[in-house]
């Protein structure tokens, strides 16, 4: 009886220790999504400038749980809406979310979302090597552009040539970069710190 109850005691304990575990890695990458938009440059020639926020998003969706990565994005989309200084240029208000970086801001959480799901499907047949995750990297940039693509012809009216020019194109090289690095540190840390990678948390 009392082996048992030592053992639901300890159930318990590892639950709340985890949850706790959760909740820390939620509020380092909401604080980290805000340090990326804090660190912005802005260039004469777009509305959109160049943050760190991307490579965030990339660190987010691959360290922690599926709901974990989407429940961070959704918290930093909400309470920069509300009017938190968030965004990029420490600006906030649900005003930003149909401005020239809205589309950006939305396809945060979808790109996260599906960089998750393409990890854990190149997770399970067992490809997980730089090029595999680099790719994976990548096209969750993609995703993000597509969105932000979306976004900036409904703002400017622009033809897509243009938005490609002004929203894709000047980002290309960094994006890269910043997919690069995210792939190097996953590959480094993944065992250190037990991902969540491969299906086995939601």
């Amino acid at each position: 009886m009392q082996w048992i109850s030592l053992k639901s005691l300890f159930k318990e304990e590892l639950i709340i220790n985890k949850a706790v575990i959760r909740t820390i890695g939620i509020l380092v990458f909401l604080w980290c999504m805000a340090f990326g938009a804090f660190v912005y440059l802005p260039l004469p020639w777009t509305p959109v400038p160049i943050t760190l926020q991307t490579f965030f998003v990339l660190l987010c969706a691959v360290f922690l749980r599926k709901s974990d990565a989407l429940l961070t994005q959704g918290l930093y989309l909400g309470l920069g809406a509300a009017g938190l200084p968030l965004f990029s240029g420490a600006q906030g208000g649900i005003l930003r979310l149909f401005g020239p970086t809205g589309g950006y801001i939305i396809g945060f959480s979808i790109a996260c979302v599906f960089v998750r799901l393409l990890l854990d499907y190149c997770s399970s047949k067992q490809k997980t090597g730089f090029v595999t995750i680099f790719s994976v990297m990548c096209c969750g940039i993609a995703v993000i552009y597509l969105f932000g693509i979306l976004g900036l012809i409904a703002f400017t009216h622009l033809s897509f040539p243009k938005v490609i020019i002004f929203g894709v194109i000047p980002f290309i090289a960094g994006d890269i970069l910043k997919a690069g690095a995210a792939a190097l540190v996953y590959r480094k840390l993944r065992v250190r710190i037990n991902c969540p990678v491969g299906g086995r948390h939601a």
